[in-house]
């Protein structure tokens, strides 16, 4: 065996170790749609909203968000590979982005993974990547992030978890905005 075909075999073997949404058909299939279920019940069980509400000081509603607006923020934010690769280059700097690169590109072709559990955490400072597998400690994150809802702006306390979920949902939410908008 190769090197390379090593190298690929490993990689493929992490990356199945990342659960998540592998088919994405036309943006209407049945796995979108319960995979979007998933989410939506974990945003509610955690009262995520309420505790990014606390946070940031606002109102954010997810109301008009629906299946085809996830798949969009998936597809954008959600892609194993890239946020895999960011982090790597993240953590080490002499990291070979490029080879890495094409082998994630390929590998995207053969074995496409979306989650949005990345989706969620590409803009979080964690110390690890974290993928659907992961999403207990995404939860347990949450605790983490402190409740602003009572104090001035002089005593605002800063999480860049919380400005890390904020903005996943912010974005999440511009999609469904973007759309209603247009329609």
């Amino acid at each position: 065996m190769h090197t390379k075909e090593f190298n690929k075999n490993a990689v493929i073997n992490k990356i199945d170790s990342f659960s998540g949404l592998a088919h994405i058909g036309n943006g209407n299939n049945k796995d979108i749609e319960a995979y979007y279920r998933s989410f939506m019940d974990w945003l509610d069980q955690n009262n995520v909203l309420a505790i990014i509400d606390q946070y940031a000081n606002v109102q954010m509603n997810l109301n008009n968000v629906t299946p085809h607006d996830f798949l969009i923020w998936l597809l954008h934010y959600g892609d194993v590979y890239d946020n895999l690769l960011r982090y790597c280059l993240k953590v080490n700097s002499n990291f070979d982005y490029k080879d890495y690169a094409i082998e994630f590109y390929n590998l995207r072709k053969l074995h496409p993974k979306f989650s949005f559990t990345v989706a969620l955490s590409s803009q979080m400072m964690t110390n690890r990547f974290l993928s659907d597998n992961d999403i207990t400690s995404l939860t347990n994150l949450l605790i983490t992030i402190p409740d602003n809802s009572n104090k001035s702006q002089q005593v605002y306390q800063t999480s860049s978890i919380g400005n890390g979920l904020f903005d996943a949902l912010h974005r999440l939410s511009n999609f469904a905005t973007e759309r209603v908008t247009h329609s």
